[in-house]
């Protein structure tokens, strides 16, 4: 008895092993299914908003197990990424989006009908320096100026803009010093200090660099983003700009 008792337990242990290893089988096709339905929702928004991007999305959806996630009819996260993304042929390095508190049906989402909702959408975007320099708005210096001469760097965790001007025949290089702040969802550099690279200046020029400074305005004028995304922060770093921004109640299908 008792090695027969021994051999149920064995066949009772191989036999949920088994069991768990289907179940962990086919909750990974199902996940696999539904990041499919979602990457071909996204790669058709993303199409009809003429944007282009490098390679394919990539879609994952956190949580295990999934299966749970589908009968419950809500998923923890739904992230999408994109490398190199042009709209409005403005070019950003990454996008990231993180949907949470996702809904969707359990069939609509399995079958590829329905809406899939989010509550809650963070996106995450980098630039390059040199794609941020074309979208310079300046406002309040000649409208020769232009972008491509400007040169921006981080100098301190500080902006850093360099203009060359010419002032009456003077040529002088307009140094502007501040930080990216948001303001109404745009990007504006805010100036701590404009200054040039020459300490001896005649005395009109020395006034005009201070109504420049009064009156110096540049913003980075960003395309809409995907999503309604609006823009809550900026970080610098030596390579660009760090984007972050946020939406709610989002439909990832069907938009």
């Amino acid at each position: 008895m008792a090695r027969r008792g021994a051999k149920i337990g064995i066949v009772l242990v191989v036999l949920a092993i088994i069991l768990v290893g289907v179940f962990v089988v086919v909750d990974r096709i199902a996940a696999g299914a539904a990041e499919d339905r979602i990457t071909q929702e996204t790669k058709a928004q993303l199409a009809a908003k003429d944007v282009k991007y490098e390679g394919e999305p990539k879609v994952d959806i956190t949580g295990w197990p999934f299966l749970t996630q589908v009968l419950a009819g809500e998923y923890k996260k739904i992230t999408i990424s994109l490398t190199k993304p042009e709209l409005n042929n403005v070019t950003l390095d990454t996008l990231t989006v993180e949907a949470r508190s996702v809904k969707a049906d359990a069939r609509d989402l399995m079958n590829g009908k329905g809406d899939v909702v989010a509550g809650v959408v963070a996106g995450n975007a980098t630039m390059s320096w040199d794609n941020v320099r074309p979208l310079l708005e300046v406002a309040g210096l000649p409208s020769s100026i232009d972008p491509s001469n400007v040169d921006l760097k981080v100098v301190n965790n500080k902006i850093e803009m360099r203009v060359p001007l010419t002032f009456r025949g003077v040529k002088v290089t307009l140094i502007a010093l501040g930080s990216m702040v948001v303001e109404t969802g745009k990007i504006v550099l805010k100036l701590e200090s404009v200054t040039t690279d020459e300490g001896n200046l005649p005395a009109q020029v020395n006034s005009l660099i201070k109504q420049y400074q009064n009156r110096l305005q540049i913003t980075v004028k960003l395309p809409g983003l995907p999503y309604n995304l609006v823009i809550n922060s900026v970080q610098t770093t030596d390579a660009g700009l760090q984007v972050t921004a946020s939406a709610a109640d989002v439909k990832l299908t069907g938009q």
